[in-house]
């Protein structure tokens, strides 16, 4: 006799919900300088004996806990301050704020190290790059082989003891390109930002300026000044065009004076309105022209280094910040703010703090493509060395969920799909590695169907279910999202374009809790099979609600019922076989 199933489900199946909009910010750069110029932020102790190189990355390590746990996303480390390197470098010599000495033997890899603990905590990491300077007044004139090298082939030129490497010869470029691309091809850095210094501020373009007779052999028609601004210019594009050919995912920015084109010829050549506040000194003072990068889409972004309050008399930071904005959004690229924290170190209170959200607000506010963004100087003033408490007001106020970087998104890709292989045993996810890419996990609330998860506000589900973005192929589930949540994983590629969820509403773990009968189990889509006829089938949630039974049979639907885990205790006779499983 064939015994039909007679089941009641506790928890009908969902119906339709429409999306609704996002009420937390799910694009925005949220980014620290770390820097080693003079052991600003890291290392405070330089050396390389085996107890240095502990006290430095745990010191590293204490850094990116602090950063992770504000929800900083980024982390923008100094890898080659001063024509050297704080990694394996086959072109310049050890730096000595690390090793004490310069040139001296490298003990081990702080990049490398940085990059993998970055990724561990889901952050980004990208190489903070000085292109051109060697030494400034107050440092020693350094005497390795390599920088005698430098000076015996004419590669310097100098101003007020600040010396630079040559901007004007090809040997210059060159150089530049090939660190750069040994740190692309050797590291798995997400980005190169360079900062703003250029030729030495105030160099005359006169005959007393060391690169006089560069220009007028070089046969230009360009002024001095123009000249100047077209080398710097020529080693943006070399150092752009390099990365495109290498790895075009790896994102190239730079963070220039924060005032530029506030003359009006100047903003004219480039097509864009002058900036409505502050004084452009970078133009003719160092020979930078910023906008000029935004025009030849030669940069991915510009983080200009708006380093006033939202109150200054001459660069309010609100006006400054919108003016960026929209110039980035005129060429297709981000502007992503610099902020300067150093004014905490004289005054750091509540106030202070609400300043700085102030200015993060503004560029929220002001952006022109979803793309805000905001990199702080430096990390030592973010609950570290020198400064507490701004981290965790920032956690509390303004970044107390995750945020993704903006996608970069109008370079070609690949759709990568989405996850395969992704299990979930309540406590971990799992799914198939892809490769070079990152993964985005949400945590979605039974009861929520995948209509309602999408975003009206961006693309994809909505900020509020982000648990974050990891560079693993696994995910350790919290406690609190244990019990009440099915999960959705996504492909992000390393643009950080997000491609189609995954999501975690099949069921198919079972494990044994209890049994003195062998009733065998499995799952069939939402259907569990039994291998006998049970006396009695129940299905309990984790508090101990009945959510399914059924009597006399062999299998029991389970449509409908919420994801979560599920305790089925199935009796045969006298005898009763108890599993766990995982309806995900």
């Amino acid at each position: 006799m064939r015994y039909r199933l007679l089941a009641t489900l506790l928890a009908a199946a969902m119906a339709f919900q429409p999306a609704i909009a996002d009420k937390n910010i799910k694009r925005e750069v949220r980014g620290v300088w770390l820097a080693t110029v003079s052991q600003i932020d890291w290392p405070t102790t330089a050396g390389i004996t085996l107890a240095v190189r502990r006290n430095q990355q745990n010191e590293m390590m204490k850094y990116l806990d602090i950063l992770q746990e504000a929800n900083i996303n980024a982390v923008y480390f100094q890898a080659r301050p001063m024509a050297d390197a704080l990694y394996k470098s086959s072109y310049e010599p050890s730096s000595s704020f690390l090793t004490g000495t310069r040139g001296a033997r490298l003990a081990w890899d702080p990049l490398e190290f940085v990059v993998d603990e970055c990724h561990k905590r889901g952050m980004e990491c990208h190489a903070w790059v000085n292109p051109y300077r060697w030494a400034r007044s107050s440092d020693p004139r350094w005497s390795t082989a390599f920088d005698k090298e430098l000076i015996e082939k004419g590669m310097l030129i100098s101003y007020n003891g600040n010396v630079i490497f040559n901007p004007a010869l090809e040997a210059t470029r060159e150089h530049i390109v090939n660190v750069c691309r040994e740190m692309v091809e050797n590291y798995d850095i997400d980005g190169i930002i360079f900062d703003d210094y250029f030729y030495p501020s105030g160099m005359p373009t006169n005959s007393t300026a060391e690169d006089y007779d560069d220009w007028k052999k070089s046969g230009t028609t360009k002024s001095f000044g123009d000249w100047r601004r077209a080398n710097v210019n020529q080693m943006v594009a070399d150092v752009y065009n390099m990365i495109q050919e290498t790895d075009p995912t790896v994102k190239f920015g730079i963070s220039p004076a924060g005032a530029a084109c506030s003359d009006p010829n100047v903003a004219a050549s480039h097509g864009v309105d002058p900036i409505p506040k502050g004084s452009d000194w970078q133009y003719n003072g160092i020979f930078s022209d910023p906008v000029a990068w935004l025009v030849e889409g030669t940069i991915d972004y510009i983080s200009p280094q708006l380093y006033w309050k939202t109150d200054h008399a001459t660069n309010p930071f609100g006006p400054m910040t919108q003016w960026w904005s929209k110039v980035a959004k005129q060429f297709g690229r981000h502007h992503y703010a610099s902020h300067s924290l150093t004014f905490l170190q004289s005054s750091n209170t509540q106030t202070d703090w609400i300043e700085v959200g102030k200015q993060l607000q503004y560029s929220r506010s002001y952006t022109k493509n979803k793309a805000p963004g905001a990199i702080f100087y430096s990390a030592c003033d973010i609950d570290g060395k020198k400064v507490s408490g701004l981290g965790t007001w920032l956690k509390a106020n303004k970044f107390k969920y995750p945020a993704l970087p903006p996608a970069i998104d109008w370079k070609e890709h690949e759709d990568l799909g989405t996850v395969t292989g992704l299990t979930n045993d309540g406590k971990q996810l799992k799914w198939d590695d892809m490769g070079h890419v990152r993964y985005t996990v949400y945590a979605i609330p039974n009861g929520t169907d995948h209509s309602a998860a999408q975003s009206t506000t961006y693309t994809g589900i909505i900020s509020d279910y982000l648990l974050g973005a990891y560079y693993d192929n696994y995910y350790e589930i919290p406690a609190e999202y244990q019990d009440g949540y099915y999960f959705a994983v996504c492909i992000m590629d390393r643009y950080s374009n997000e491609f189609e969820p995954t999501y975690t509403d099949d069921v198919d773990m079972i494990y044994d809790i209890a049994k003195d009968t062998d009733v065998e189990m499995e799952m069939d889509g939402r259907t569990l099979r039994l291998g006998k006829t049970a006396d009695i089938v129940q299905v309990a949630n984790t508090v101990g609600q009945t959510v399914a039974v059924g009597q006399e049979c062999r299998e029991l639907s389970l449509t409908g019922v919420p994801t979560g885990i599920y305790i089925v205790k199935v009796l045969t006779g006298h005898q009763t076989t108890v599993k766990k499983i995982y309806i995900r």
